[in-house]
């Protein structure tokens, strides 16, 4: 009978836990966000209306109020916001469509962005060791023959338009402290057309595929370790964290701590999970960002599968023990009854 008790307090216990208080708990610690979106023109565009909206309000409130610092600070978030939507409205607006790769690969030399970054499938090397660019700039650049196969046209337009707001990074850079990567101010021509012959210049050079370790090194390893498979940064960490403001965390074991929906969206928009965090947004397309996650998961939870097949056959082992100690007690219940039915 004490058995019986035992087990239904656990079952109870266990219950108000897992559908009352765990929820309660993670709703607490990690706040539902939007899923991942990789149309970041329209993401961004909507986030920066609602950012409008919510500004002007302040911007009504500090008034009636008389806060002078207040009405400063609420007018120059209103005018970043209204800045991001005529932003995306250019990129949006862009016929990416007539790029021509030729005159991309002439404006690309015109720009002077080979003299930061590699070039290997057009034959041109990184300038600069990884270690000496990385003690100049801070985080090394990236070679950018593949480019295109990680970030889809849109995002690579407003990449090579204005890197701070693609990367939503200007809480972070600005006048005061620029960015390492400039603005492209184009060649004398028209700026957004010049951005899209760069864009088909990359797009025709860009490998048709890549291995999951390959897109994780061009897209994370200029920051982060990986040291479980002996990726490490290509920069130096304590320059790295003086330019972020923090050490970018080593990802070997980092599958394990976050769910795959949260590095998903975390990749996506780290913004959105994390406000003011010094991790820009990585910008990745979705099938590169799914070789990104899929690469954590082989080198830090290789045996998730396995584990989670093994994690079955054992809640099966106890149901059956569970069964078993329940129809112990009924039998034992009834051995008493009948007992006590003899007297």
């Amino acid at each position: 009978m004490k058995q019986l008790v035992s087990f239904i307090v656990v079952v109870v216990v266990t219950a108000v836990t897992y559908w009352g208080v765990e929820p309660l708990a993670h709703s607490i610690m990690h706040p539902d966000v939007a899923p991942a979106n990789f149309n970041f023109a329209e993401q961004d565009y909507e986030q920066a209306r609602a950012e409008l909206s919510a500004f002007q309000a302040k911007i009504d409130e500090a008034t009636k109020s008389g806060e002078e610092a207040a009405i400063i600070k609420a007018k120059k978030d209103y005018e970043q916001a209204d800045s991001n939507i005529r932003f995306w409205d250019e990129i949006k607006a862009m016929d990416l469509a007539k790029g021509d790769p030729t005159k991309g690969a002439e404006l690309i030399q015109i720009a002077g962005c080979t003299g930061c970054h590699g070039l290997k499938a057009a034959g041109i090397e990184n300038p600069n060791d990884y270690k000496i660019a990385a003690s100049g700039m801070s985080v090394a650049p990236s070679d950018i023959s593949d480019i295109a196969y990680l970030y889809d046209e849109k995002f690579l337009a407003a990449l090579i338009k204005d890197p701070v707001r693609a990367l939503k990074v200007t809480h972070k850079f600005g006048d005061e402290r620029p960015f390492e990567m400039p603005a492209f101010f184009g060649a004398g021509g028209d700026l957004n057309e010049e951005i899209a012959h760069i864009v088909a210049y990359l797009k025709s050079i860009a490998p048709k595929e890549m291995s999951n370790k390959e897109v994780f090194e061009s897209a994370c390893a200029r920051c982060h370790d990986m040291k479980y498979d002996n990726v490490f940064a290509a920069g130096n960490k304590q320059e790295i964290k003086a330019y972020l403001g923090i050490t970018p965390p080593d990802l070997s074991m980092y599958i394990r701590s976050r769910s795959i929906e949260y590095l998903h969206n975390f990749i996506n928009d780290p913004q959105k999970m994390l406000d003011g965090t010094s991790m820009p947004r990585v910008g990745l397309n979705e099938p590169a960002q799914n070789q990104v996650v899929a690469y954590m998961q082989s080198v830090g939870d290789s045996k998730k599968d396995e584990r989670e097949r093994l994690g079955l056959w054992i809640m099966g082992y106890f149901l059956i023990l569970g069964i078993l100690a329940i129809l112990s007690d009924i039998y034992t219940l009834k051995s008493l009854w009948n007992t006590f039915c003899l007297f």
